[in-house]
């Protein structure tokens, strides 16, 4: 390192002694060294991070990799998980990093953002989508993991109309709770190869049957993407901005929420 801003700095040192040694010169050379050890040793950090990375991910993996508040800290996000490593890339830990001073959960806030990204990129044609009429209270759109068989997800359904009464349109994502197996899953597959996907859910979940049917269809990349989440159940709602806001509510509660 010390090559490397001998080298830099040799023409700069030259014009400090050809100028008669100016205090201002001289300031600018140690300036100048400064700036150099700095992005010397915050390349060394990448080049740290980079070679624990590829140590201990698939070659598959690919990690992106972000600032935190607390300078030695970077924190590494890996198909929606989030852990941290020291800059020296040698200590790891996994855990929500907490802000004292606003008492804001910065790892939540970093997941949060992730899933807003993932349902950002959903096509319309891929979720069955009840809108919300136009409210002067409200006007946004929630994210449902639902099972067809879910008791609470049933009983979830059944606040719909007053969501979308207060402005807010809800988005269902399949999650059968039993895996891409069993009668859950088949249900969810008619249901999204359906020409009406919304009556079939709504009849699907009033008990109902409804005509079984196989097509191209998203139930097993939704299910899939809700276990990268870490859903372990149904119903799960989220915002737009990917917070999480719970399992079952009624629709007073969920409205109370966005609005905050």
């Amino acid at each position: 390192m010390l090559g490397v801003i001998g080298r830099a700095t040799y023409n700069l040192l030259n014009c400090c002694k050809s100028q008669g040694s100016s205090m201002r010169c001289f300031k600018n050379l140690i300036f100048t060294i400064f700036l150099l050890v700095s992005s010397s040793s915050l390349a060394g950090d990448d080049l740290a991070i980079n070679k624990t990375l590829a140590s201990i991910l698939p070659p598959d993996k690919e990690a992106r990799v972000s600032d935190t508040p607390f300078p030695a800290l970077k924190e590494i996000e890996v198909d929606g998980s989030i852990f941290y490593l020291s800059q020296d890339g040698q200590y790891l830990f996994e855990g929500d990093l907490i802000d004292l001073r606003s008492g804001k959960n910065l790892t939540g806030q970093a997941r949060a953002n992730i899933r807003s990204e993932i349902f950002a990129s959903l096509s319309e044609s891929d979720t069955i989508n009840f809108h919300g009429v136009d409210s002067k209270k409200l006007k946004t759109k929630i994210y449902i993991y639902t099972d067809i068989d879910c008791g609470y997800c049933r009983k979830l359904h059944l606040e719909i109309p007053d969501l979308n009464k207060a402005g807010i349109t809800v988005s269902y994502l399949a999650f059968p709770r039993g895996g891409l197996k069993g009668k859950s899953h088949s249900k969810a597959v008619s249901v999204w190869c359906s020409k009406d996907k919304k009556r079939a859910l709504t009849l699907a979940k009033l008990g109902k049957a409804i005509e079984s049917l196989t097509c191209d269809n998203p139930v097993a990349d939704q299910y899939n993407l809700g276990k990268t989440m870490g859903l372990r159940g149904t119903p799960a709602i989220y915002s737009e901005d990917g917070l999480y806001l719970g399992a079952y509510s009624s629709a007073d509660a969920i409205a109370t929420q966005l609005a905050r």
